[in-house]
């Protein structure tokens, strides 16, 4: 005989299943944006190789993320709709030229990750979840800051060349934009990349903004936790 309805000994167990699942999604894009952001462009810092690698790391980006945030739906739909056109362009550089839709690439990139950011900082600001959790969480979101920057300073640079004072011999591409991001995000600025145009500096300024106060946001609301929600494990209500 079916049963009508499950019972709440299964329906628990299937939350649990999902908050395990989606634990897994979010370590699994962290090692990945670790990978993207600290050892792609030191190991293969310019060339085909380099681009093919990039390009495979922010495939595997956004579907892990897709999978880490599957419990908001609304986000998991954007955030697959959004990828499919990132991924979908992303992949079309490889057999069309760049210079046809000047910074729609790096735009499309900037617009699934910053969908994929706005869902984990659910996880880390509003859900109920172990501190464990949201530790994890607020280490993707930060990366995940600096990324959605770094694409945009790439689209600013694509769609209005010379927003940016650059050195002649610097690397080209993605990683030259994710290293400056996050010299902004954590204010070191050693002053080799300069913003020259008003949405370039515009941009900078908010970055190193948020590099300010996110550190501070984060430890406020760890330590604003009740008690009780410290301790509690990820397979609380």
């Amino acid at each position: 005989m079916i049963k009508p309805f499950a019972s709440a000994a299964e329906l628990h167990a299937s939350f649990l299943g999902l908050r395990r699942f989606e634990r897994t999604g979010m370590v699994v894009l962290l090692i990945l944006l670790v990978l993207g952001v600290f050892v792609v462009p030191v190991v293969l810092p310019s060339g085909a190789a380099g681009r093919l690698a990039m390009d495979v790391l922010l495939t595997l980006i956004l579907l892990s993320g897709i999978v880490a945030v599957a419990e908001y739906r609304w986000a998991a739909i954007v955030l697959a709709v959004l990828s499919f056109i990132a991924i979908a362009l992303r992949w079309s550089e490889w057999f069309v030229s760049e210079t046809l839709l000047p910074g729609l690439l790096p735009i499309s990139a900037a617009a699934a990750l910053l969908i994929l950011a706005l869902a984990v900082s659910t996880t880390v600001f509003v859900s109920r979840r172990a501190v464990t959790a949201r530790i994890l969480g607020a280490v993707v979101l930060y990366l995940l800051i600096g990324l959605v920057w770094g694409f945009a300073y790439f689209a600013v640079e694509a769609s209005r060349p010379g927003a940016f004072a650059v050195p002649v011999d610097s690397e080209k591409g993605i990683a030259r934009w994710i290293y400056f991001s996050f010299v902004t995000l954590t204010t070191v600025g050693y002053g080799d990349i300069t913003p020259v145009a008003r949405a370039a500096r515009s941009l900078a300024i908010f970055e190193a903004l948020l590099g300010q106060l996110y550190p501070a946001i984060i430890l406020g609301k760890l330590l604003s936790l009740p008690t009780s929600e410290r301790s509690s494990s990820d397979g609380s209500p």
